[in-house]
């Protein structure tokens, strides 16, 4: 019987450890920093400007929503290195404790993830509204143009990973 429930929580703790890694992978992945900056990137670029025939004044919204979008980014990530390292030790040795311990804490664990998550439902705000405020610039010929771009983007880096 003991084998069975060290067994079990094995199992247990490493499907925490594969969600907590997960979860920030898919946020990194699927709407992540990567997938913001090169849209800024492009939609900031004289080819973007080109390709979507974007006015002066449009370029001047996006760059001001791109840097607007930067600026909170940098607000909810901190100006402090050094205490951004403090934090992400702290929650290393959380976990690490939590794994180490000799029981499992279903509560330590759930605190654990739910921090992670509202940091990723914080930054996946702020990324949606730069998004939507993105959007109310373009008119409705630029925004099919810019839907078709991203999709042919999609399609091109999904067979790439591939």
């Amino acid at each position: 019987m003991t084998k069975l429930n060290t067994l079990s929580k094995l199992v247990l703790v490493c499907g925490l450890a594969t969600a907590t890694l997960g979860a920030g992978s898919v946020i990194a992945k699927s709407d992540g920093h990567k997938q913001g900056h090169s849209q800024a990137h492009f939609l900031l670029s004289e080819r973007g400007a080109n390709k979507l025939d974007l006015t002066d004044e449009q370029q001047i919204q996006l760059k001001a929503i791109f840097e607007a979008q930067k600026a909170q980014m940098q607000t909810l990530r901190g100006t402090d290195k050094e205490a951004r390292k403090a934090q992400h030790e702290a929650n290393r040795a959380k976990k690490e404790a939590l794994l180490a311990s000799a029981s499992f804490d279903e509560n330590a664990a759930k605190e654990l993830l739910a921090q992670r998550h509202q940091k990723g439902e914080e930054v996946g705000l702020i990324k949606l509204k730069t998004q939507h405020q993105v959007w109310q610039v373009l008119n409705a010929e630029q925004r099919e143009k810019f839907e078709k771009m991203q999709k042919r983007m999609s399609k091109k880096h999904r067979k790439q990973k591939s």
